[in-house]
């Protein structure tokens, strides 16, 4: 099964690396560098050295980067399997020696690749706007001039917040295979997708705080935020319960055991005649 799964791994990547993907990596770039040359104007603090924090600046860039890469994830993930529908070539992929498991798996593989790849070009684009455009060091007060949180602590933080951001984001995808599965147009997959995440995002933000930790899109815009204000040296941390119990991991697989076996049975039973 893994060469079999391998080799349609390599076809999907062919697929995949368009011009299109390279238009949605280049908005990704875009609105990391604008969220992190524009976000601390719009309610960032000072230091004593340079105007903004280097991991303020971080915050806000990775912040509006990944909204977008986000976005760009459930569109790829949406398309994977309508746009074969779409276009009539699962007919042949499925005469070929390959069971659907063998598809669904590569399938998933694929967006599980594609997830990585944009969240460390995110990642690497956030820190490379934020060391060119703010200042490391212990956070000092501009006017009392003494330190309001030490370098040390502040970077250990931007590390957490960098990892509890990852399952979050990283689910968007799974929740576009599911969709994918609903109809035979990529177009309406696209759309169906993109409107279920903007639901959710909006939805999750009306709960209440209890409820709001259940649904993986509350973790990363939480935890960035709450590092941007760290940043500025605010004394507001997020809870502890997110990281002793696990949520920013739990939640976000729970949330992928939910959207994958419902894509799969649904894969299983399409009847596809060719």
């Amino acid at each position: 099964m893994i060469p079999r799964v391998s080799r349609l791994v390599v076809a999907e990547f062919i697929k995949v690396l368009s011009p299109f993907l390279f238009a949605l990596v280049g908005l990704v770039t875009l609105a990391t560098f604008v969220g992190g040359l524009l976000g601390p104007h719009l309610g960032g603090a000072e230091t004593a050295w340079r105007p903004y924090h280097a991991i303020d600046v971080f915050a806000n860039g990775f912040v509006w980067g990944l909204r977008i890469a986000s976005f760009s994830l459930v569109i790829l993930s949406s398309m994977m399997f309508a746009g074969e529908f779409d276009r009539g070539t699962i007919k042949n992929l499925l005469t070929r020696p390959i069971t659907r498991t063998d598809l669904f798996a590569a399938k998933c593989v694929t967006v599980l690749i594609l997830g990585v790849g944009l969240y460390l070009f995110t990642l690497y684009t956030g820190l490379a706007v934020a060391f060119s455009r703010g200042d490391l060091g212990d956070v000092w007060h501009a006017d009392q001039y003494v330190i309001m949180r030490p370098y040390g602590m502040l970077a250990g933080t931007a590390k957490k917040a960098v990892v509890m951001s990852f399952l979050p984001f990283l689910t968007a995808g799974f929740l576009g295979i599911l969709v994918s599965n609903w109809t035979e147009s990529s177009g309406y997959a696209v759309a169906m997708g993109l409107m279920l995440f903007l639901f959710g995002w909006l939805v999750t933000d009306m709960l209440p705080i209890s409820w709001q930790r259940r649904s993986f899109f509350y973790f990363a815009p939480y935890v960035l935020e709450k590092l941007r204000l760290y940043a500025e040296g605010g004394t507001e941390h997020w809870e502890e319960s997110l990281e002793t119990q696990l949520l920013y991991v739990k939640v976000p697989i729970a949330s992928m055991a939910a959207f994958l076996p419902g894509a799969f049975v649904i894969f299983q039973r399409r009847n596809i005649t060719a």
